[in-house]
């Protein structure tokens, strides 16, 4: 289908707004062209009158649809213009008349994203890094995908193995050390943000994120230092505010209590600022004045657990024990799994007379505490077997690994990181048990499906093999290497319109895939002889 030309029989733009200057209006209305029509799109262009420059973009493609440059233009106008949908035709035009222009792939990634078509804005962005593999616009929007995906793997393995990491803009910093952050890798999480806060200093984000992670490396003061110095740089940054008072009472600063008060001025009906405030109250034995900002706070939110624990605590403190039970049931209900809110609602309800209620959930306390414990020493232990795994030391890695299974055995990572190292130390066996173990705690764990899937092709197993790789690329659709396992696998059993289907995709998102191109060449050769 054509472009619609908004124009009039002269092919000057018809809308109302659209005023096309002097100097180009006697031009046009003797002899249009397209390129006359492509100087009058720059010219709104310029005038960031977008809608009128997608009007005369419109009208050159109509005179020259095969010019690739003037199709992109006419697209790139209508997204400028706010006019997504409308984008999307043009810009995959544009591509497909000039397959080596890297600009339309990037901003289809940018439009799809915004009409919430990730899979397929994913596509684009890959297509655009097999165009251009340094593209920063397509390395941030591609990471930013797969993180909000929980493709943390992937984040990890697209941006982690550059060679130039000094390269890596503000946001993939960013993303690359939240994706370490999500696999408890924070050490690398904490090097990572450090380096990017280093290259890019006035990055509130990035400041906000190193804060985060140091506070969960229990290094409080690292923290307090980051966030001050960010806060000289960004005084009116209310959020960054919040976190910096965050840090000041887990490293309980004495400069907590001052910039409390006067975040409470600035922010008087803020229900983070309020719940802030009353820890500091509860830390000063002010327990009525912690209760009314704790009871404002969660009427603001009333979503936080931790503020209804908090107020829980407080209330019981003031033998309200009815009002405090209510609060803690509410904080467990909303998600809160520490122990310590099991063994305050038990000590409630034993001030109730409710004695075998007390006693069960002083049980769940004792299991909930010896939980923790255990994933505590499991944290230690993973993060000790990375290090054993980067320095090649595969027997020490399992050994370490396990160590971190036995501790925490219902959490996938562990489990999948320990058949990593088994499959380094070359124990088939114990590798495939650690993957399916790993794949019945969290099923969309794509790189434990598509490791499976590898084994089983190994055993001769390939109807099992086709079923992992199917739920690999169901949890994770931009995952390519699992693509082309499953468009192997289905081949390997004469599936083959199934195995070009893979195929497909894979060439989608990244349309130079040598594998995939040889894969599919081969089918065609045997479908060809059969």
């Amino acid at each position: 289908m054509g472009p619609l030309l908004l124009t009039t029989s002269a092919g000057i733009p018809a809308n109302a707004s659209c005023t096309t200057p002097v100097s180009m209006k006697a031009s046009l209305e003797g002899q249009p062209t397209a390129e006359k029509f492509a100087r009058l799109g720059e010219w709104f262009g310029g005038q960031k009158k977008f809608e009128c420059a997608a009007e005369a973009f419109a009208s050159a493609v109509k005179l020259r649809s095969d010019s690739a440059s003037l199709t992109y233009m006419w697209g790139l106008s209508l997204y400028s213009a706010g006019q997504i949908d409308e984008a999307i035709s043009p810009l995959r035009q544009a591509a497909r008349l000039d397959p080596q222009d890297v600009r339309p792939h990037l901003v289809l990634g940018g439009a799809l994203d915004q009409i919430n078509q990730t899979a397929n804005a994913e596509g684009e962005w890959r297509a655009a890094l097999a165009i251009d593999p340094g593209s920063a616009t397509a390395l941030d929007g591609l990471s930013r995908d797969l993180l909000n995906d929980k493709e943390y793997a992937a984040t990890i393995a697209l941006l982690g193995q550059s060679s130039h990491p000094e390269q890596r803009t503000a946001m993939q910093n960013l993303n690359l050390g939240m994706a370490y952050a999500k696999t408890l890798q924070l050490s690398e999480a904490a090097s990572v943000l450090r380096a990017g806060l280093d290259a890019t200093p006035n990055s509130m984000p990035l400041a906000n994120e190193l804060a985060l992670v140091l506070m969960l490396l229990g290094k409080s003061e690292e923290a307090d230092t980051v966030l001050s110095a960010a806060l000289a740089k960004h005084a009116g940054d209310l959020n960054a505010q919040i976190l910096y008072l965050r840090v000041l009472i887990t490293s309980k600063s004495e400069r907590a209590p001052e910039l409390g008060h006067k975040l409470l001025l600035m922010a008087p009906r803020n229900w983070e600022v309020l719940y802030l405030n009353a820890q500091l109250e509860i830390r000063a034995e002010e327990l009525r004045e912690a209760r009314a900002h704790l009871e404002q706070s969660v009427a603001l939110n009333s979503g936080y657990f931790q503020s209804q624990e908090a107020l829980g605590n407080v209330l019981s403190e003031l033998k309200d024990f009815s009002a405090a039970r209510e609060r803690l049931e509410k904080a467990i209900e909303l998600g809160d799994t520490e122990p310590a809110v099991q063994y305050e609602l038990a000590r409630v309800l034993q001030s109730l007379g409710l004695a075998d209620q007390a006693q069960e959930r002083l049980r769940i306390y004792q299991v909930a505490r010896k939980a923790e414990a255990d994933r505590t020493l499991a944290v230690g232990k993973i993060e000790a077997g990375d290090k054993a795994m980067a320095s090649g030391d595969a027997a020490q890695a399992v050994s370490l690994y396990q160590d971190a299974v036995a501790n925490d055995p219902n959490e996938a990572l562990p489990t999948y990181k320990l058949a990593k190292a088994l499959e380094k130390a070359n124990d088939l066996a114990g590798e495939s048990a650690a993957l399916q173990r790993a794949i019945e705690l969290d099923p969309n764990l794509a790189e434990a499906q598509n490791q499976m899937g590898y084994l089983e092709t190994k055993s001769g197993e390939d109807a099992k093999a086709e079923s992992y790789f199917r739920a690999a690329v169901h949890a994770s659709p931009s995952y390519l290497q699992a693509w082309i396992n499953l468009a192997a696998t289905l081949a390997g059993e004469s599936k083959w319109e199934e195995a070009k289907q893979a195929l497909a995709r894979v060439l989608e998102l990244d349309p130079t895939n040598a594998k995939a191109h040889q894969l599919d060449q081969a089918i065609t050769a045997i479908q060809a002889n059969p």
